[in-house]
């Protein structure tokens, strides 16, 4: 069944479509395009682009070229269908997880919201993350930090407290970024929804908690964790 999104970021319009095949975009999506930098030439790279739209946006914003990059097949169709239908020409895009299609390449911004759901076994490819929730970050920060190597290149990570944020942020300083959370967002733990992606999965976040690798408070009786949007600067 055919989606429709229509927004404004940043003073930009943007008309996506899709179908069930790709990942959807929702609140997160929307308030990283809210807060993004993007500067007039930036080579952008969209990490696991899914519709296009993070992309299109910085295309908008002036960026001079954007590579979108994606695991499934699916979403790069999507994606170019929707740089067609917001006449966007500057967009390619390659099949790949994290950033291994273009190791090779230099940017001075990547933009991602990877999967970083944490369960023992693969449940879901958009959103898996590894037992700990931070495979594919941990992937992302190292690759990141050799095609940002000039001094001001930015990455905008966006990190859920369910995936041990000690170790992530450790991994940002240690890989050479400054970095600070530029914003912070609140979400529930939807025991319902959780468990319909895999069994037991509250009770394995909450296991995650006890043991220190991941970030939940309660209140009123329901969970609830926090969402940063991490800028990430080459010092």
């Amino acid at each position: 069944m055919l989606e429709h999104i229509s927004a404004v970021h940043q003073g930009v319009s943007i008309n996506i479509e899709y179908d069930e095949h790709v990942y959807k975009p929702g609140s997160l999506t929307s308030t990283l395009c809210d807060i993004m930098e993007v500067k007039q030439g930036d080579r952008v790279i969209d990490v696991g682009c899914g519709t296009g739209y993070i992309g299109i946006i910085a295309s908008l914003l002036g960026a001079s070229e954007i590579i979108g990059i994606d695991p499934v097949p699916e979403a790069l169709k999507w994606t170019q269908h929707n740089a067609r239908l917001n006449n966007i020409s500057n967009l390619t895009v390659k099949l790949g997880g994290a950033l291994d299609p273009v190791t090779y390449e230099e940017a001075d911004l990547i933009l991602s919201l990877p999967p970083q759901m944490p369960y023992p076994t693969n449940f879901n490819p958009w959103r898996y993350g590894g037992p700990d929730g931070t495979d594919v970050i941990m992937r992302i920060i190292r690759q990141a930090r050799s095609i940002l190597n000039k001094k001001g290149a930015r990455l905008y990570l966006i990190h859920t407290a369910l995936a041990n944020p000690a170790k992530i942020r450790n991994s940002l300083s240690a890989s050479g970024f400054r970095w600070e959370i530029v914003k912070t967002v609140e979400k529930e733990l939807d025991h319902s929804d959780l468990n319909s992606l895999a069994p037991g999965l509250t009770d394995y976040l909450l296991e995650l908690m006890h043991k220190g690798m991941a970030e939940i408070v309660e209140h009123a009786g329901s969970y609830y964790y926090p969402v940063w949007f991490y800028r990430a600067e080459v010092l």
